[in-house]
């Protein structure tokens, strides 16, 4: 991996990816010490885009498409899933300058190589704030939580249907919309059905739905990165076009609570927070980590005024000083 520092305000422009959180063998999840030098170089906003699904679907198709590249994001042409870990390639943002584009493909759900998860195993530690008997408050509620999360988007490959029912056309966020309903019911399957869908309707207000026709012949579907396209479905291309535009243009920069920016830095103090109170057996909470990254920016934020202060203070007056005027 090549990263080409572009500019004194810190605009990184990676070549490829690199891996951001790995498994090593018998000790356990750890961020890579490279993808932290690159993260701890971009002091500008972020906008983070991560993608998640079942193993050879089509995820770092779409994440090469949105960093501008038909390469990068490793894809194979088997029932064996390519990605392993969570990878992330930053790159200047097409749409928002001064920002920087960080995605990251995590590995396929489902593969049966590989029977637990990264993603799993993140998602199983990670609590989004400390229990009431903790600290006394009551349990959030959804609208407090959602701060927390992004906009949720549905990509559905290869879809063959009629978007329509009872009857009518319906739009892709009207799909997604019925795909959300609850059954209702008291049995097992019935509630577990019914929770899933609940906690995207609660948590994810912001959601959109984007479908994809086959992108090209079966034939070429194992060569898909290196199709021009003149030899792929142009439905597929207006699909891919109206998703990577919505991403670019409505996705906003990462930020805690309070408005503030999150840079490349904080991401990676972020990453290095969860994995860390992972590997010691604790689990991470989301609120507490962002509390402590604004009260880390916050000091860091003090200690820069202070330097500026003392230094204008050194320029413009002479010390000690003799007089009330001099004061």
């Amino acid at each position: 991996m090549m990263a080409a520092m572009t500019s004194a305000v810190s605009e990184v422009e990676m070549e490829e990816p690199i891996c951001l959180v790995e498994n090593h063998a018998g000790q356990g999840l750890a961020v890579r010490q490279e993808a932290l030098q690159v993260l701890a170089n971009i002091t500008q906003p972020v906008v983070v885009v991560a993608i998640t699904g079942l193993y050879r679907s089509g995820k770092s198709y779409l994440m090469n498409r949105l960093a501008g590249q038909r390469t990068g994001f490793s894809l194979g042409s088997t029932v064996q899933g390519q990605t392993k870990g969570i990878w992330m390639w930053c790159v200047p943002h097409p749409r928002q300058p001064g920002h920087t584009l960080v995605l990251l493909d995590t590995e396929g759900l489902g593969d049966v190589e590989k029977p637990h998860s990264y993603v799993l195993t993140l998602a199983e530690h990670v609590k989004l704030r400390k229990r009431p008997e903790e600290n006394g408050a009551q349990p959030p509620s959804a609208d407090g939580l959602a701060v927390f999360f992004p906009t949720f988007v549905w990509a559905v490959r290869d879809f063959t249907l009629q978007l329509e029912a009872d009857g009518k056309e319906i739009s892709e966020d009207e799909y997604l919309e019925n795909a959300l309903k609850l059954r209702g019911g008291s049995s097992p399957e019935a509630q577990h059905y019914d929770h899933l869908r609940e906690c995207i309707q609660q948590f994810f207000p912001q959601r959109r739905c984007f479908i994809f026709d086959q992108p090209a012949s079966k034939r070429d579907l194992p060569r898909l990165e290196e199709l021009s396209d003149d030899r792929m479905d142009p439905e597929f291309l207006q699909q891919l076009e109206k998703f990577c535009s919505y991403i670019w243009e409505r996705s906003p920069p990462k930020s805690i609570p309070g408005g503030c920016k999150i840079t490349g830095e904080m991401l990676g103090t972020l990453a290095v927070t969860y994995v860390d109170a992972i590997q010691s057996g604790a689990v991470p909470c989301l609120e507490s980590a962002v509390t402590a990254l604004a009260e880390l920016h916050n000091s860091a934020a003090v200690r820069e005024a202070a330097a500026l202060y003392w230094e204008l203070m050194e320029q413009r007056a002479e010390l000690p000083m003799e007089t009330a005027e001099g004061l």
